[in-house]
């Protein structure tokens, strides 16, 4: 006797096409899940790592709002028996001597470590000893310059130094790519203190102080410690936060993971429920015949399930291995299209592949669940007489009708995730679609085929909901890869937007020094420039979220007088004795507050209770900031003295010689220099750097769905084998067979591709109405996509259909006839 199992295979690939077919979707769902799940958990557990690097294994740092003090101010520190570790460090801007007459482009910020040995501040070693008295730096700066260990690097004002070691890229210490890239980022490398000092003239200066504490200190009681000693002092106190998200706005790209991945597997699903539904009916009377011989309910549920185990095995299997490569190097371009450096990390596959074997395992289970479950539960007359379900005169139900419409309504919502319902809505709507298009597209098949197409329109409704069903796959992977396309290419057009609307004048020039009024007024002689405007900002703001997670921020100053930097997108009425401050929207979402309420945040002033009066968008931080009254900043929070100005110039032309001017007039001390294109061209890039990565994902969406159609068209062909063997008995060629079935994929093909395109383009409607979108999205609908989802959805359509045709047409009148 036969081993259930071996049934169970033979059962499964009694039609060896659909099961190929099946697999191949299956596969292929599975692989697009795991690879956005490894590039997801990959870059996550990467940004996490960068962020450790930065903090090290401190917990608190003081500054000061003067930029430098003396380290006689903090020797009080070295009593308090909870330090564990500290070191000193001071921050210099400098300039290295290239073969470049652009300022910018040498701009060098250095650090001098007190000690290089501390876990405080953790270097990775690329090259050489990071405890030698010396020079360290990145191998970006290494590879421009063309340095190795033991050549030397000389600096203006601080002299040549000998290269002792060279360090991977890191948060601590980083440099641009390319010369291009050094317009608007610093070298960055790190000597020994007493160097940095002596050679500056800042004997016993330094920049902060980093410490850790004995383990199980109670860090809040700490903090209030230090507050109340330095109350009133220049110097103040922060926790070390690990949080980089005002310079990565990640959500939003995992947000386009997690689209990708679900739809992927939700497109799989549902090619994996059309073969298991097909087959099941096929074998309705074999099933009647299994329980008239004393098969159980549970024994035909068993056995369709040891099915459905192998196709989901083996679909998981595939799919997981093809899904870890394919994730590795999804990970490797994403990198390279929005990383300013060069980043060591260590993909993570672990947990990525367990939860894509799990969900790639249980989902055809989930997609069959419904099928399996009533053929366990057929009545035995009726599975032994009852007619073949595929040629009933199909109703559309009443129920899959209203569930269509309240899906639908649920997708207009202004959600980023409730428009999935709008997808949702489509697939149960579809059949309806298709009655609607069939008016239309079948008369253009008759007169394209003749009596083929005529054939291909009675066949296409006497499987309709199968059709529907396939149709509205690639009819998802259309309008997503419309939506994409247009969000993709009008996204830094909205953006670009944004920054001239809120950088707040023409150039930003920041100092490592307070401006003094001499310099602003020799800023305001400089020939081109309008105006000079102070600026204020208090960076490491460090506060609590709802959920007592630590994160931290800057504040920003404004000013009636000053260049706006802000939309206010909701302001209340009500005003406050307490500092009144404004949120940008991101900042707000992590926060866990609202407009209106009162918030604690740790300042220069200490701990400050502040009123939220609005919630503002802004291009600054990527919204994860916040802005204050100039007058509540330096006289709330501790913060007196301008680091930075804002200036308008007369036109964009003048841009490059008035930073000529502010570079020869101001040189070295000169930490920052910003202008409105650079920071357009800044912001954007990063946006144009991953449009051809996931335009490819999408295309693999699509092609997931033309795989589907084959293997629908198979199904369709191998439940009309008599038929087909009649019509060719009655005259019909190999040729109109042929042209038959490929006239069915067309019409499957182009009503997914018309519903897919008027869906995709409500969905951009949607965003660009949306709230959450922010105004970053015009409703323009991405012409040239358009024409390549169309052509590409068709031409998928027509390679997914040759193989069926070939098939069809290959079939004898002889075995046809005699066909069970």
């Amino acid at each position: 006797m036969l081993s259930s199992w071996r049934v169970s295979w033979r059962n499964l690939t009694r039609h060896k096409k659909r099961f190929l077919f099946t697999l191949i979707a299956l596969t292929l769902g599975v692989t697009v899940m795991t690879s956005m799940l490894i590039a997801k958990y990959t870059f996550s557990n990467m940004m996490d790592e960068q962020e450790q690097l930065y903090a090290g294994e401190a917990d608190f740092w003081i500054q000061s709002n003067e930029g430098f003090f003396d380290d006689s101010e903090i020797a009080w520190l070295e009593e308090r028996e909870e330090i564990d570790e500290g070191v000193t460090a001071l921050v210099k801007q400098g300039l290295v001597e290239l073969e470049t007459d652009v300022p910018a482009q040498r701009t060098v910020r250095f650090t001098g470590l007190s000690d290089f040995q501390s876990s405080i501040v953790p270097l990775p070693v690329k090259a050489g000893d990071t405890t030698e008295e010396g020079l360290i730096i990145t191998e970006n700066a290494a590879e421009l310059w063309g340095k190795e260990v033991g050549d030397t690097v000389t600096f203006e004002d601080i002299g040549t130094l000998e290269v002792t070691a060279i360090v991977y890229e890191g948060p601590m210490l980083n440099s641009p790519q390319t010369f291009e890239a050094a317009f608007y980022q610093d070298f960055r490398v790190m000597v020994p203190l007493e160097t940095l000092q002596s050679q500056n003239g800042l004997e016993g200066q330094i920049s902060n102080f980093r410490f850790s504490v004995e383990e199980g200190a109670d860090h809040q009681e700490l903090l209030t410690a230090y507050d109340n000693e330095f109350e009133g002092a220049s110097l103040f106190v922060q926790p070390i936060v690990v949080d980089n998200q005002q310079n990565n706005d990640i959500d939003s790209i995992y947000y386009v993971f997690d689209l990708i991945a679900i739809l992927a597997v939700f497109i799989s699903a549902f090619i994996a429920f059309n073969m298991i539904h097909t087959s099941i009916v096929e074998r309705k009377r074999e099933i009647g015949i299994m329980k008239s011989l004393g098969y159980t309910d549970g024994n035909v549920i068993r056995l369709l399930a040891q099915e459905i185990s192998i196709l989901a095995i083996l679909g998981t299997v595939f799919g997981v291995s093809l899904g870890a490569w394919l994730g590795d190097t999804i990970q490797e371009v994403l990198i390279t299209a929005i990383a300013t450096q060069n980043i060591e990390y260590d993909v993570v596959f672990f947990v990525p592949i367990i939860i894509s074997i799990i969900i790639g395992f249980l989902f055809p289970f989930v997609a069959a669940s419904l099928p399996v479950y009533k053929a366990g539960k057929v009545p035995i007359l009726e599975a032994m007489f009852e007619k073949d379900p595929s040629i009933r005169i199909d109703r559309l139900s009443k129920i899959r009708i209203v569930l269509g419409i309240v899906f639908t309504g649920i997708g207009l919502i202004d959600n980023v995730w409730a428009f999935l319902s709008l997808f949702i809505g489509l697939v149960l709507l579809f059949p309806l679609w298709m009655r609607l298009l069939q008016l239309i597209i079948g008369p253009l098949l008759s007169l394209l085929f003749g009596f083929s197409g005529k054939q291909a329109s009675n066949s296409i409704k006497q499987f309709l909901r199968r059709n529907a069903n396939t149709a509205a796959m690639l009819a998802i992977g259309v309008s997503l890869a419309l939506f994409m396309s247009a969000a993709l290419q009008d996204l830094p057009k909205g953006m670009e937007e944004e920054v001239q609307q809120t950088f707040g004048g023409d150039i930003h020039v920041e100092k490592e020094t307070p401006w003094s009024e001499e310099e602003l007024h020799a800023l305001e002689e400089i020939p081109g420039v309008e105006m000079v405007y102070s600026a204020y900002e208090i960076p490491n703001i460090t506060w609590y979220t709802s959920n007592d997670k630590l994160r931290e921020f800057s504040i920003m100053s404004f000013s009636e007088t000053t260049p706006q930097q802000f939309s206010i997108e909701e302001e209340t009425t009500d005003s406050s004795e307490l500092p009144e401050i404004y949120l940008g929207n991101r900042a707000l979402a992590e926060a866990g507050v609202e407009v209106g309420d009162v918030w604690t945040l740790q300042t220069p002033a200490g701990a400050q209770d502040v009123f939220i009066k609005g919630r503002v968008l802004t291009s600054h931080y990527s919204n994860y900031v916040a802005f204050a009254e100039e007058s509540t900043i330096k006289d709330r929070l501790n913060w007196p003295f301008s680091y930075k100005v804002m200036m308008d110039v007369a036109s964009e032309g003048d841009v490059p010689t008035i930073l000529a001017v502010v570079w020869e007039q101001f040189g070295a001390s000169i930490s920052g220099v910003n202008t409105l294109p650079l920071t357009i061209e800044k912001t954007t890039g990063g946006v144009k750097g991953i449009d051809d990565l996931f335009q490819f994902l999408l295309l693999l969406i699509i092609g997931i769905a033309a795989v589907g159609i084959s293997n629908t068209l198979f199904m369709n062909t191998m439940e009309r084998v008599k038929e087909i063997g009649t019509i060719r008995a009655l005259g019909f060629t190999k040729g109109q067979v042929r042209f038959m079935i490929i006239a069915e994929g067309l019409f499957i093909g182009i009503a997914g591709v018309v519903v897919g395109t008027a869906y995709g383009i409500l969905v951009i409607y949607l965003n660009s109405i949306s709230a959450d979108a922010q105004g970053l999205l015009d409703f323009a609908i991405p012409w040239v996509s358009l024409i390549l989802a169309i052509a590409g959805g068709i031409l998928f359509t027509l390679l997914a259909s040759w193989l069926p045709s070939y098939t069809a047409s290959r079939i004898s009148v002889k075995e046809a006839i005699q066909y069970e």
